[in-house]
Formats: C-alpha cells, structure tokens, sequence
C-alpha cells in the first residue's frame, strides 16, 4: 500500500486485494485502510462529476465547446471508473475563446481564482474547494520549436478536427480522437518521467487506452484505429524509442496483449529495466534530485541552479535514453540563450 500511494495507484490495489480468497486478505486494519481509501475516492468523483457537468453545461449556454482530457476521460477506459484516482478537472477550450471560457467559469458558484489569466501559461486554474478546474488554451507544453509546430498540427487534428463525442451517465462530452487518446496519455507520462517522476498510475492509464482502442477493434470487423496517424506523430516527435521502452513495460508488468501495442520491440528489454528501476524508485511526482543547493536568492544564484539543473536532468534521462537527453539538453540551452539575449 506505501508504495500503490506513491504511484497514486492505491485504490485499484485496494479493490484487488479486497476480493482475495479468505486465507489470502490482508490484516483488518489494513483491510479498513483500504475500504477507506475506495470510499473516499468514490466520494471526490461524484463531487467532480457535479463540477464538470456544470462548467460544460455553463460553456455551452455561451457556444463554447470543450474537451475533457485526462482523469474522467480515461478513467471510463477502466472496468471499473471509480478505481482511477485523480482530483482536478481539465478542459481544453483552445486559444480564439480562452479569455471568455475563463470569465464563464469564474462566475460559477463557489469559483476561486488566483490572478488573471493572462499572466498563466497553458491553462488557467479556477478551484472548487479543494478541487482545481483547468482551463487549456494548450493541451502540452512543448519547448522545442520545431517539436512544437508538429504539436500543434496533432492538437489540431484530435482535438478539433476529429474529436468524440461520449457518454458520460446519461450527459454529452466531448473527448479527444482515438488517435490523441493514446497519444496524448503517452506524453502526458513521458512529460512526467521528464520533469516530476512518472507513476505506474500513467503507464497504466496508457496500457488502459490501448486496450480499450485497440483491443475492441481485434475483435471487430472494421478497423477504426489509425495506427499510422499513430506512427506518424509518434516518430515526428521524436518518442519512437520512449515508447517502445515504456511498451515493454506495459506488455511485461501490466499484461497488456502485444497485438495491443503497436510498434512493439522485444529488444529494448535492457532499457526497460532500468526504467522500470527508475519509476519503482520514484513514483508519482517523487523525483529524487541528486541536485541539492539551496533555494537560489541573488540573480547569479538562480543562474547558476537553472544552468546545473539543465545538466542534472541530462545526465537523469541520458542513462536510459542517450537521443532524447541529447535533443533536450540542445533545446534548453537554446533556450535559454535566446531568452538572454531577447532580455539584453
């Protein structure tokens, strides 16, 4: 159970361990540990049920259409949606009605904001309680240039272009593409692994859309899934080799039927296991820095911290993937020269 928490995976290890056989279930106090833990995430979703369902219900009154990501959008790929953990809500309303998107939701009951939201990045937070609400103008952040002009054509495509439209308990939502599901969900986890520690909370969230695209279309007759779409972004943003790795991964520790994963590669066993090394030893934004200054003040202190920290981050990734840290380490440094200099 300490280590499920770490990878915000407690609930579903919970259900598991509560339908043992008799002579095989845990002790009772951590048997109520974790009927406890079930119950009080089947408590936050039905709240966040209510949240969303008014927010889209107030966006529409106003023409504005959004797109649910992550946590309710993937947890309906699971048996069982109660047993995927999260606690926000995020909605894609794109760039042209961002502005009017953040107004409508901050007039909502019991809304609270921060500051305006033209002084925030990708998205804007409006909290409920303790429950964010997100709004996107971006779906991603993505520093590389070139690796962002190819973004925003993917954005484009799954979020725009081809979104779905589900049922979410009677009520209209919108969802990415099939296509953006899994991608998407896949760099959300590489964008973790990258920056704050990745759980096996997202990998399986991966390993969850898979089989829930790619399984349902084995057995139909109609193909449905465009695995070239797929392949495409895939390799345009340069992830062919993370996503192997992290396939491995999902064939291997979590079971999921190598006709599920495309792309598969046997051969990258070696890299998996040290990143599935990594992720046991870091969890869900648990990452281990070996970078440990203080909490820089002075203008040549926090130079110095974000110039050793691009370095850190290098060395942390080139040890599984050499290709990636080299891109990344380029575009950091870019940049940072080219804020230096726009400065000057």
């Amino acid at each position: 159970m300490r280590i499920a928490r770490h990878h915000a995976t407690a609930v579903l290890v919970a259900d598991v361990a509560s339908r043992l056989d008799m002579g095989l279930l845990p002790p009772a106090s951590m048997l109520q540990e974790m009927k406890s833990a079930m119950r009080f995430n089947f408590i936050n979703q039905l709240e966040l049920k209510r949240i969303l369902v008014t927010a889209v219900t107030a966006l529409r009154s106003k023409g504005i259409e959004s797109v649910l990501l992550k946590g309710f959008s993937l947890s309906r790929l699971y048996p069982n949606p109660n047993l995927r953990q999260f606690g926000d809500i995020d909605l894609y309303v794109g760039i042209d009605r961002f502005h009017e998107a953040c107004t409508v939701l901050r007039s909502l009951p019991g809304g609270y904001n921060w500051g305006e939201e033209v002084d925030v990045g990708r998205h804007y937070n409006i909290e409920f309680g303790r429950f964010p609400l997100e709004v996107h103008r971006e779906s991603a952040d993505v520093t590389d240039s070139e690796e962002q002009a190819v973004y925003t054509e993917i954005e484009r495509d799954g979020l725009i272009k081809y979104p779905q439209h589900v049922d979410f308990e009677g009520f209209d939502l919108v969802v990415p593409s099939k296509e953006l599901s899994v991608f998407f969900t896949f760099f959300h986890a590489w964008h973790h692994f990258t920056t704050s520690g990745v759980g096996w909370r997202q990998i399986s969230d991966v390993a969850m859309t898979l089989h829930a695209y790619l399984g349902s279309q084995r057995s139909s007759t109609t193909s449905t899934f465009d695995v070239a779409k797929l392949h495409k972004w895939i390799t345009e943003m340069h992830l062919m080799e993370p996503w192997q790795v992290f396939g491995w991964l999902m064939v291997n520790c979590l079971g999921l039927p190598k006709e599920e994963l495309p792309f598969y590669d046997d051969s990258c066993r070696r890299k998996a296991e040290r990143l599935y090394t990594r992720v046991m030893a870091e969890g869900n934004f648990r990452r281990h820095s070996h970078f440990k200054l203080r909490k820089p003040t002075g203008r040549v202190q926090k130079k110095t911290h974000s110039f050793v920290g691009i370095f850190v981050d290098f060395f942390h990734l080139a040890h599984i993937f050499p290709k990636s840290a080299f891109r990344g380490l380029k575009t950091a440094l870019k940049s940072g020269f080219s804020k230096n200099f726009q400065k000057k």
